[in-house]
């Protein structure tokens, strides 16, 4: 027990030094938006439309932390509580084998180092009490003299994620469809009917206890909480911007994790069955049942990481690292780990980001060697990662699964193969993500132009491009409003907009502006009174209080 404590305190360490280099990065757009609602001397017009919990749990820790970037400690305590929840649930189920290695792959992953310092709501603090009502679930059916305690504690879980945000119903739906599964063959009509008036007693509990908290948490908007949904509920999906948000969330998770569970064995599903009834009521939920595209989705997804996670351990904890055969696939994958790294720094061209034609053009005729932009509506802060790198780590781990599964003998040493590309392929976008040591640094720019602003009398207001940089032009209260440059939005409004106002621009090009669009040949008529760069990025400031009007 002492080495195995030993070794969770060292995954525990690992954890923490992959994420608190991050803790001090730029609040984008959704996030920075947290501190403003929170903070009791700001006065927001801005609602978070989710039950109160979460903006609870942000405010009391806002008094501790401060009211900006440390916020992201909130869900980075959450992220590291939630190793040690999910080392304890693997513990307990699988064995303490497959308890650390959950904890290591939890750790290193890089989707879980994102959602560990996002400020939000999905990515670390509703997984916190998947996990707790998970634990609780499996304990109440052990029938022993702590079950009613374990009782207690899901429904406290289930309570509690419901007030964090509506979504959490996802947990609960998938707890009681296990139940009724592991009971399918000895559930007369009577009894289902009575589980059936439970379900509706519950849920009537449940909307009783949010128009009670409207008194306890005076903050809390009830009817803006119900009607954030509309949002959603559309009979026309963009299914396009759907598959494009899905991939990155592919991106995020690594190869390793979306692919492993085509290698899952059924004694896996069947000890694992509440987290598939989980994945499935999600991916019906947030892909099919309502339209997210218009949303982060990529940031829902987040709550793909714990199961994925769980799965991959268990197939990679059958591995015994024996054999010489073995050390050969896992050397050969570090080989191929070596070169595929080494593509990134082959020349990328650096697309616009619009329009979107141009990117499924370059990749459908493989003219894969560019760089191609992370960003989301609550972060993070745009990082570049090579296509290329990305790309061909898929179809070499792709290829590798399917030899697994056509030749059932071959399955081991194709994990074996698989597992250094997958440290490889986290690791970079770790890398890129905290530090931009290969394709720039986007937080390092925003603080420099900013404090050139900041310092410069002359420069009184400023439109932020993609809105990178906002929160910091904010706070020195500069800030006019920003500039999206899609195409889904009205040109010629934008052009009239941009016309009446009359100052300076800030363009952290992350992705860059289309050059044969009318914002480019805008910028171009204007002055560059500062430049700066950072690898494939550049900062720019324009005075724009002489160029000509804007003619489409």
């Amino acid at each position: 027990m002492k080495r195995e404590y030993l070794l969770l305190a060292m995954i525990a360490a690992l954890f923490l030094v992959l994420r608190l280099p991050g803790v001090e990065l730029p609040l984008h757009q959704d996030e920075y938006k947290w501190p403003q609602i929170v903070n009791p001397a700001y006065v927001s017009e801005t609602e978070i439309p989710h039950p109160p919990l979460s903006q609870f749990i942000y405010a009391l820790a806002g008094k501790v932390t401060g009211y900006d970037v440390h916020l992201r400690f909130v869900p980075l305590t959450f992220g590291l509580i939630n190793l040690f929840l999910l080392w304890y649930w693997m513990r307990h189920r699988f064995g303490p084998r497959e308890a650390l290695l959950g904890a290591l792959f939890f750790a290193l992953s890089f989707y879980s180092v994102l959602a560990s310092l996002m400020v939000d709501t999905d990515g670390q603090i509703l997984p916190f009490f998947l996990l707790i009502a998970l634990i609780a679930y499996e304990r109440a059916q052990e029938w022993n003299t702590r079950a009613k305690w374990w009782s207690f504690v899901l429904v406290a879980a289930c309570v509690a994620g419901f007030f964090v945000k509506t979504s959490f119903v996802l947990v609960i739906g998938a707890l009681m469809l296990d139940f009724l599964w592991e009971r399918r063959t000895r559930l007369p009509l009577r009894t289902l009917a009575w589980y059936a008036l439970y379900a509706a007693c519950a849920v009537v509990a449940l909307l009783l206890l949010l128009i009670l908290a409207q008194k306890a948490f005076p903050f809390f908007n009830l009817r803006a909480s119900l009607s954030y949904w509309e949002h959603f509920a559309s009979l026309h999906h963009n299914w396009f911007q759907t598959a494009i948000q899905v991939v990155k969330a592919c991106f995020y998770l690594s190869p390793f994790l979306v692919l492993m569970p085509v290698l899952v064995t059924r004694d896996i599903v069947c000890r694992t069955r509440p987290l598939f009834f989980f994945v499935g009521l999600g991916l019906f939920f947030y892909l099919i049942l309502f339209d997210f595209s218009v949303g982060a989705l990529d940031r829902y997804l987040q709550f793909l990481v714990i199961p994925l996670v769980v799965w991959a351990v268990l197939i990679v904890a059958r591995i015994r690292w024996e054999g010489r055969f073995l050390r050969a696939a896992c050397g050969a994958g570090v080989v191929v780990a070596v070169v595929l790294l080494y593509v990134q720094f082959f020349p990328h061209s650096v697309p616009s980001l619009y329009p979107k034609a141009d990117w499924i053009g370059r990749i459908t005729h493989f003219h894969w060697a560019m760089l191609y932009p992370f960003s989301g509506g609550s972060g993070p802060l745009t990082f570049y990662m090579s296509f290329l790198f990305i790309a061909l780590i898929w179809c070499v781990s792709v290829a590798a699964v399917v030899l697994a599964r056509w030749k059932t003998e071959w399955r081991v040493a194709a994990v074996s193969f698989l597992v250094p590309l997958a440290l490889v392929y986290n690791g970079m976008f770790t890398e890129e993500y905290l530090a931009g040591a290969v394709n720039g640094f986007a937080p390092g720019l925003v603080e420099r132009s900013v404090s050139f602003i900041a310092q410069n009398p002359d420069i009184q207001r400023v439109v932020v491009y993609n809105d990178n940089g906002g929160a910091e032009v904010q706070a020195i209260g500069k800030y006019e409003k920003r500039l999206y440059t899609s195409p889904d939005f009205n040109w010629n409004d934008k052009a009239k907009t941009m016309n009446a106002f009359s100052g300076h621009y800030l363009v952290i090009d992350a992705p860059p502006v289309d050059p044969n669009s009318f914002f480019a040949k805008y910028f171009a008529t204007c002055q560059v009174v500062y430049s700066d760069t950072s690898r494939a990025m550049t900062a720019k400031v324009y005075d724009c209080r002489k160029a000509p009007k804007i003619q489409l």
